[in-house]
Order: C-alpha cells, then sequence, then structure tokens
C-alpha cells in the first residue's frame, strides 16, 4: 500500500511549498547581500591588495638580501688587505639575486680610497671603472662620522631612475667599507611585471617627495605625481593604523579602482606603496557569489524532493543495517580492548627489556671501573678496601635482585644509591661532593623506577667533567609528587654514548603505569630530572 506521501498529488504541492519558501530565502538574502555588496567589494579588494603588498615587500626585501648576506663575512674582515682577500666571496654574496647584476664597493684608508664598480654577466663577474653618479654618492656617504649603516638614495641618471644602496662599516684598521647594490629602476618595473602575472591588482611606488620610483607606464619613473600622496589624510585607515585606501578612477587603467596606500621602509627608504584594485573585477566576484548561492538554492530544492520521494523506502534497510553495524562496532570494541592489554603487555615487557639491558651495561662497566680502584686501596688503605668489597657486592646484589613490575621504593632505591655512590667517591675523591639528600618521610615508602636514582648519577658523572678544582655536585630532593636528582652543568665534549638508554628506560617505565610523566632538562646552570613518585595498591 502506498503511503499518500507517495502521490504525485502531494509531490507537487510539497514542490511548490518548497519552490515558495526558497524563493522568500532568496529574496530576502539576496536583499541583504545587495546592502553589503559595498563591503564585500572592499573586503575582496583588501585580500587583493595584502595579495600584492606581500608580493611587492618579498621581492624588495630579496634585493636588498645580497647586502644582508654580505655582511655575514664582515666579522672575519678587520683590515683593508683582509677585504681583498675575501673581495670574490663578498662579491658573489651581494649579486646573489637573479635579476641585480650590477654592484660596488669602496674601502677609504688614510692614503688613498680604491672604488671598484662589479658586473654580473652569468656566473661571470667583471670589475669596470666606477661610474660617476655611483662614485659621487659614495664619496659623501664616505664623509659622514657614521661608523655602521644602511643607507640609500635615488639618483637621476641618463637612461632613468638608479637606486643607490649600501651597507657602511668601519674597520679595525680605521678603514671605511662600504658596499651596495646600483638598481636600474625602470629595469626592476620591468622584472615586477613578470613576478605576478595573474594578479589583478596594480601597483606602484612613490617616495616621499612624490616622484615615481616605480610604475606600470615606465617613462613615469622618477617624475613627480600630480598631487603627493598623504597616505592617511582623508582616507579610510585599515587594521593596521598605518595602511589607508579610497575609491578614486585610475589614469592607467581608466576604472574606477580601490586605491590602497601601505608604508614601505627599505633601507631607510621612506617610500608609499599604492596599490589598484578595478572595482569591477572586485563586482564581478559579487555577481559570480549571487550567480552560485542562487543555483545552490535550486539545487537544494530538488536534492530535498528527491530524498523525500526515496527516505522511507530505504528507512527499513537503513535500520537494517544501523543494528548490523552496531553489532559490528561492539566487536570491534572488543577487538580493540583485548589489543589495548596486547599493548600494555608488549610495553611493560619492553621497559623489562630495557632494564635487563641497563643491568647488562652495568655490571662489566661499573665492575672494570670498581676493580681498579679496589687494586689501588688494597695497598694504601686495607680497611676502606675491606669496605669497598663490601659495598660493591651489595651493590651487585640489589643489581641482580628481581623486581618483575619495575618498581622499587624510594627507601630501597635510596639504600642503593648511597652503596653505589660510596664506591664513585673512592673513585673520584674530591672531584665528586658528597651526596645531597632531602627526602621527606612521606615518600619512602612510595615507588619509583627500579634502578632510576643510580641511572640519573651514572648519567651525571658520564655527562660531565669532575675535577677538585669544578668538583660534581649531586642532590636527591622531594619536591610535591617527585624525586628531582640535580647536578651542576659542566659538560663532556667527548662523551660517545648518547643512546639515552637509561632515560628511555624511565620513560618507557612511566608510559606503562601511565600514572605520572618523566620530565628532564636545563634549567639555568643545572641539570635537573623529575621522577614521579607512584602509588601501587597492595595486591
Amino acid at each position: 500500500m502506498r503511503l499518500p506521501i507517495y502521490s504525485s498529488r502531494h509531490f507537487i504541492v510539497i514542490g511548490i511549498f518548497m519552490f515558495l519558501c526558497f524563493a522568500g530565502i532568496w529574496q530576502f538574502m539576496s536583499g541583504k547581500l545587495s546592502k553589503h555588496t559595498e563591503q564585500i567589494s572592499i573586503e575582496l579588494a583588501t585580500k587583493i591588495y595584502q595579495l600584492k603588498s606581500n608580493i611587492m615587500r618579498n621581492e624588495f626585501e630579496g634585493f636588498t638580501k645580497g647586502i644582508v648576506n654580505s655582511e655575514t663575512v664582515l666579522p672575519e674582515i678587520h683590515t683593508k688587505k683582509e677585504f681583498l682577500a675575501h673581495e670574490g666571496t663578498i662579491e658573489a654574496l651581494l649579486l646573489s639575486h637573479p635579476k641585480i647584476n650590477k654592484g660596488w664597493y669602496a674601502i677609504a684608508s688614510k692614503n688613498d680610497t680604491v672604488y671598484k664598480s662589479i658586473h654580473k654577466d652569468g656566473q661571470t663577474y667583471h670589475h669596470t671603472p666606477i661610474l660617476k653618479h655611483q662614485k659621487d654618492w659614495i664619496h659623501n656617504q664616505l664623509s659622514h662620522k657614521e661608523t655602521t649603516g644602511n643607507v640609500g638614495t635615488l639618483v637621476s641618471v641618463t637612461d632613468t631612475l638608479h637606486w643607490l644602496i649600501a651597507s657602511r662599516h668601519k674597520l679595525a684598521d680605521s678603514s671605511v667599507l662600504m658596499f651596495g647594490l646600483d638598481i636600474n629602476l625602470k629595469k626592476l618595473q620591468q622584472y615586477l611585471w613578470s613576478v605576478d602575472t595573474i594578479g589583478r591588482a596594480y601597483a606602484f611606488i612613490t617616495d616621499e617627495k612624490g616622484y615615481f620610483v616605480t610604475n606600470q607606464i615606465e617613462n613615469l619613473i622618477g617624475t613627480k605625481m600630480p598631487v603627493p600622496v598623504n597616505p592617511l589624510l582623508g582616507k579610510i585607515l585599515l587594521a593596521d593604523s598605518i595602511s589607508s585606501y579610497e575609491i578614486v578612477t585610475s589614469s592607467y587603467l581608466q576604472l574606477p579602482v580601490v586605491r590602497y596606500y601601505t608604508p614601505l621602509n627599505i633601507t631607510g627608504m621612506n617610500w608609499t606603496m599604492v596599490i589598484d584594485t578595478p572595482v569591477l573585477t572586485v563586482d564581478e566576484d559579487v555577481r559570480i557569489i549571487e550567480k552560485y548561492m542562487m543555483v545552490m538554492f535550486i539545487s537544494a530544492a530538488l536534492i530535498i524532493l528527491l530524498l523525500i520521494s526515496w527516505s522511507q523506502a530505504k528507512w527499513q534497510k537503513e535500520f537494517t543495517l544501523r543494528q548490523q553495524l552496531e553489532m559490528n562496532r561492539k566487536e570491534l570494541s572488543l577487538e580493540k580492548q583485548a589489543l589495548s592489554l596486547v599493548a600494555e603487555r608488549q610495553q611493560k615487557d619492553n621497559a623489562l627489556l630495557q632494564l635487563n639491558t641497563l643491568k647488562e651495561k652495568v655490571n662489566p662497566h661499573f665492575l672494570f671501573n670498581s676493580l681498579s680502584s679496589l687494586n689501588a686501596l688494597i695497598a694504601q688503605n686495607p680497611e676502606l678496601a675491606q669496605s669497598f668489597v663490601v659495598k660493591l657486592s651489595r651493590v651487585y646484589r640489589y643489581v641482580l635482585e628481581s623486581y618483575p613490575n619495575g618498581l622499587a621504593t624510594v627507601a630501597e632505591e635510596l639504600r642503593f644509591v648511597n652503596e653505589y655512590f660510596f664506591l664513585l667517591k673512592i673513585r673520584f675523591g674530591d672531584a665528586l661532593e658528597p651526596l645531597d639528600l632531602q627526602i621527606s618521610d612521606a615518600h619512602l615508602q612510595e615507588h619509583i623506577p627500579f634502578m632510576s636514582l643510580q641511572t640519573l648519577i651514572e648519567n651525571a658523572v658520564k655527562h660531565n667533567m669532575l675535577s677538585k678544582e669544578k668538583p660534581l655536585k649531586i642532590s636527591i630532593e622531594s619536591q610535591g609528587d617527585f624525586i628531582v636528582v640535580t647536578n651542576n652543568l659542566q659538560l663532556r665534549s667527548d662523551v660517545r654514548d648518547s643512546s639515552k638508554q637509561g632515560l628511555n628506560y624511565l620513560q618507557s617505565t612511566y608510559a606503562y603505569f601511565g600514572t605520572g610523566q618523566l620530565k628532564y632538562g636545563t634549567e639555568g646552570q643545572r641539570y635537573k630530572c623529575y621522577l614521579p613518585v607512584l602509588q601501587v595498591p597492595e595486591a
């Protein structure tokens, strides 16, 4: 028996009702969208402006990067002679940008001033006579008293406007060194055209006097604007409070544009970057949004009608499928729990395996050092040698003890570490200060990983230099829920073993019990390791 909802008459009524609802919603949203079209246009134009602005800034920073790269060599240069020895390196760094091929340097000493112009042709560097406009500006800059700094200027030359930028430094032998770039702004504009070929924004730059630094019309470069740029006068500010915009007619595009003004300060040049975004381009984007919204509403109405037509027929099938999925979910949950138990068991086995490896490492390494110390004690102090043997036997008895869960009480660990430290003290003498213990009574019956304190003390001795003049200081103290092991830092440079096997064992143990996290690292002039104390319930 067919339900009434599946009859053609009901579908027609539902279709008409949905059409009216969507038409009403469309009219409402279209009206709202029209009211905000201008704001949307400005926001879209701002996005285009930001993209273009970032491209331009990145390019200009790239032009000056050769000077920054060249300055990295300066710490190696103290005299005029040393500079000449690094001449080739500085030339390569100075002209590292693929589109910058003219540079220069000058070095003035008490006796004379050397000027040299550099021209890059592919991978070849040629030295040419210094040009007059370069020499005049360099001479003027060398006469100043400043010792260091980046400077720049615009110079009008026969072909076009040139941008001179330089880095000025005073060397140890009182010589003054300058090196810099000579950038042809007409060729720079031609390069900028190729950087952003698909962008819909157009940019030009002016200096503080209103002269064009770059312009789409190359003949305008170096000429003065009809109306000087004042980015903050009578314009709408953006969120950064230093950029602004207005809607004007572009003389280049002959179209209304959203014109943005933003500062561009490069090597002391107080320039203004002006970016035009065509208003028509932005309006087209808004119209496309309206079109897509209409298509979306019609498509949504059709999809909803189709869903209604088969939703009831599919309900029973989906219900059966959900039951089957629920059963599968329960089975997967049980499998996941089983896998989790296996993972926990493997994690514990891994921690115990690392502990056994740690024991095997302690046995021969520590035994050989201890026997060497014992050999020296037998002749010098037989009584102390006897105590040494007793301590050594207790240490190895503890190491060979069986701790199935990998944990020991703090009190047991302290007893063990005292025996162990006694042996170290005999070996290193005054190069190792007495162990500083400040453990609260509340922590004594809590648990920490087996051999954890010995592992951290061994790491401190292995990684630091020990001497009578700079003894190693190790302390173990209670802090909140942690046992903190601290040593002063005087790191050795010849430690070969950096596998962190001991720390990996401790991390694995804490990860298995899941009640605390091992923390360690440098704090000031000390290295600290925080061992969380574990409360293990009685079986």
